[in-house]
């Protein structure tokens, strides 16, 4: 007798600031820091508007705004 186990994952894609498409687990999301807007930030490029970090440890950078990676990563959890 064997067994299938059936796994569904659910990504997100996202944009880099070059333009690239980005996948983004859900599940692995630890945490969203915004760009502060009109001010220089040491963490983010200018065209950054949101850095993501995830389990591993690693953080990525979108050009989407925290806000709208929030609320896709909401819709992707149910």
């Amino acid at each position: 007798m064997s067994v299938v186990v059936l796994v569904v994952l659910h990504l997100v894609v996202l944009h880099a600031v070059d333009g690239q498409e980005v996948s983004i687990n859900p599940q692995q999301v630890t945490s969203l820091r915004a760009a502060k807007e009109g001010e220089p930030n040491k963490l983010l490029t200018n065209e950054a508007r949101c850095l993501i970090s995830l389990t591993d440890g690693k953080f990525v950078t979108v050009a989407e705004h925290c806000d709208a990676v929030r609320q896709l990563l909401e819709e992707n959890l149910r």
